[in-house]
């Protein structure tokens, strides 16, 4: 099913886009940093047709508008909060693929579990960078991979004159060679709609966010999906699940798609997962009612 575009206005005056297809219980999917709501073709196609399947330009992505302002991760949670409202949805499962996870954590901290149903969590880690007086272990738990000194020369060259060019070729190094050279473009073209230097601010501000005390108190049904293959260390999703007591956990195989992209990489597993994650909900909660 093709999904229909849909605009409301923010709080703060942004004009923000989002997608919707189908009907059934609700599914909000939220893009990772520089991504867009475009990307979740596959998913549009393969779920809409027994779930209500939305998914939100974030500020300065895709099809939204482009300010100045407001590349944090908390205002992207509060963008979410209000496409929630302005949608009057309830009993809502929430899918972030890697920054949307963040985002997802963040709505948590300041809203709650009010309204939610479960949680997709998909290929972000808990803390990206962190101080160094931690150790070993909590970095691999953690999955820090942007050691400061990367994380600052990063933005520098996405703040700079090449960074469109420094932007594509972290996207593309995050794709298998199961990706074809059609879908491949396309990705990157739709990557290319978050201007560079607003793509820099979000990365340094969700690169330095740290979620690990939230993590244990989530106790909403939760799908962690992880890539064997992925530049995030499945050690970090199996952490996840470890600190939830009503989680499971799926690490996806490298020559299945187990990758950064798993969603587009293996669309069909990707989609069985997440519709079975839903509908086991959806039949828990008539049970209990």
């Amino acid at each position: 099913m093709s999904p229909l575009r849909h605009n409301f206005l923010s709080g703060d005056g942004v004009r923000l886009s989002w997608l919707e297809a189908g009907s059934g219980p609700t599914l909000i999917m939220l893009p990772g940093w520089s991504q867009s709501a475009a990307l979740f073709r596959e998913q549009f196609a393969g779920l809409s047709g027994k779930i209500h399947c939305l998914s939100l330009d974030h500020r300065g992505h895709g099809e939204s508008d482009k300010p100045s302002y407001g590349y944090r991760i908390s205002r992207l949670a509060q963008d979410l909060r209000e496409l929630i409202d302005h949608c009057e949805l309830d009993q809502i499962t929430l899918l972030g693929h890697s920054m949307g996870s963040s985002v997802i954590w963040a709505y948590l901290d300041a809203y709650g579990e009010d309204r939610l149903a479960g949680l997709v969590i998909d290929d972000q880690p808990p803390a990206m960078t962190l101080l160094e007086h931690e150790s070993d272990v909590a970095r691999k738990h953690a999955g820090a991979i942007f050691p400061w000194p990367q994380l600052n020369a990063t933005c520098a060259e996405l703040s700079g004159p090449k960074g469109a060019a420094a932007r594509r070729q972290m996207i593309g190094a995050m794709l298998s060679n199961r990706i074809s050279k059609v879908d491949r473009d396309w990705i990157l073209g739709e990557n290319d709609k978050f201007p560079s230097q607003h793509a820099a601010t979000l990365l340094f501000n969700t690169s330095t966010q740290d979620w690990r005390d939230l993590i244990p108190r989530i106790t909403l049904p939760t799908l962690i999906i992880g890539g064997e293959g992925s530049v995030v260390p499945p050690e970090s999703q199996r952490w996840i699940h470890s600190q939830l007591r009503r989680s499971q956990v799926e690490i996806l195989p490298s020559d299945q798609g187990g990758y950064h992209f798993g969603f587009l990489e293996n669309p069909r597993r990707f989609n069985e997962l997440v519709g079975c994650f839903i509908s086991s909900n959806a039949a828990a909660a008539i049970t209990s009612g």
